[in-house]
């Protein structure tokens, strides 16, 4: 046999090999295939198929009648949780308002609680009830019906000569601050506004009248002389106990009950319950002691010889008398609701030179 054909016998009897392996490794790809499609199909109708006996055993739910045990409801959280408030009220600003609102005064009031209940400056609800408060905190008084204003700001009564400019101008606003507020009600392409409106200014605000008080001075001759007229008041000559210029509380109760030390208001409401013993602040010489027109009540003015005097006011009882010499933490009377008062406070004011300063930069 020649080479040649040797050769060519061996070259197709590796062409058949090759084939023979690819029909192979199809056929076993292809079993492989069926076999991951099939699985899931078996098993599923395997599952399906119920087991005979446990059809046999299996309970009627029909005939069951069982409650399921449920937790003790609890009408309130378990302490240490957190909770909420419920709220309605869920879209918008709920505060905004563009009316007045018309509150009756009841006991425990003061201006400084109603400015935060309803979220206007102590200036605009001054300036909504002069007629009333003429500017002082201390004129309010149980079942007056004062004027919340909706914003801070001020109410003006227009006039026939006034003009949008005019009142801006007058009150520290602008045109816009009249024109866009909508409770104003204004046509902003023809603002017309007729005499006697009573418009809302914005932002608007005017100088609050000064509280006019009484001055305890000295004559040429060191005399006292007291400019509170009433009943109280005493002529004194010069000589009593100096106070050392550091003040102590004058009631055992740190905190207010009403207003604070600002605008329409010279002192602090500290509140001392009904009865509660009135400390002097520093020693020195009463000089006021007895009832007092105008909103005091049962009142107490201490000189303390150094420039400083403290007044207190609204007292149920006294205990000193005008020309005594107290010491600091003597008992000077207790505390009431007497005079301009929606409740049973102190209120307390230090002056020096005459005039109201901050309790609380002497306070410790």
């Amino acid at each position: 046999m020649s080479e040649h054909s040797i050769d060519e016998k061996h070259s197709n009897r590796e062409i058949v090999v090759t084939v023979a392996s690819w029909v192979a490794a199809i056929m076993l790809c292809f079993a492989l295939l069926t076999m991951l499609f099939w699985q899931p199909r078996i098993a599923q109708s395997m599952q399906s198929q119920p087991d005979p006996a446990a059809l046999a055993n299996a309970p009627d739910y029909q005939q069951v009648a069982a409650e399921a045990d449920l937790p003790a409801f609890q009408p309130e959280m378990p302490s240490g949780e957190l909770n909420r408030d419920q709220s309605l009220y869920t879209e918008g600003d709920q505060n905004f308002r563009t009316e007045a609102i018309q509150h009756t005064v009841v006991s425990g009031d003061s201006i400084w609680g109603l400015s935060d209940k309803y979220n206007v400056s102590i200036e605009s609800i001054l300036y909504a009830n002069y007629d009333l408060l003429q500017d002082k905190m201390d004129n309010l008084l149980i079942g007056q019906v004062i004027t919340i204003p909706p914003v801070d700001g001020i109410y003006h009564t227009w006039r026939s000569r006034d003009s949008l400019s005019s009142v801006a101008s007058r009150y520290g606003a602008t045109i816009n601050d009249i024109l866009l507020f909508i409770g104003n009600n204004l046509d902003l392409s023809n603002p017309v506004i007729e005499p006697g409106t009573q418009v809302m200014v914005p932002g608007g605000n005017r100088e609050l009248v000064p509280i006019s008080y009484a001055a305890v001075i000295r004559d040429e001759s060191g005399r006292y002389v007291s400019g509170w007229d009433g009943p109280g008041a005493c002529a004194l000559t010069g000589g009593g106990l100096m106070g050392n210029g550091f003040f102590i509380w004058p009631s055992a109760v740190h905190y207010l009950t009403g207003n604070n030390y600002g605008p329409g208001h010279n002192g602090i409401d500290i509140g001392a319950g009904l009865g509660s013993a009135l400390f002097a602040a520093d020693s020195g010489t009463v000089v006021y002691a007895g009832w007092m027109n105008g909103g005091y009540g049962n009142f107490v003015v201490i000189d303390h010889g150094n420039g400083f005097t403290t007044l207190y006011e609204h007292l149920d009882q006294i205990s000193v008398n005008c020309g005594d010499n107290v010491f600091q933490g003597s008992v000077i009377g207790t505390s009431g609701t007497t005079g301009n008062s929606t409740g049973p406070h102190l209120h307390f004011e230090i002056r020096y030179a005459n005039g109201p300063v901050n309790p609380w930069e002497y306070l410790p």
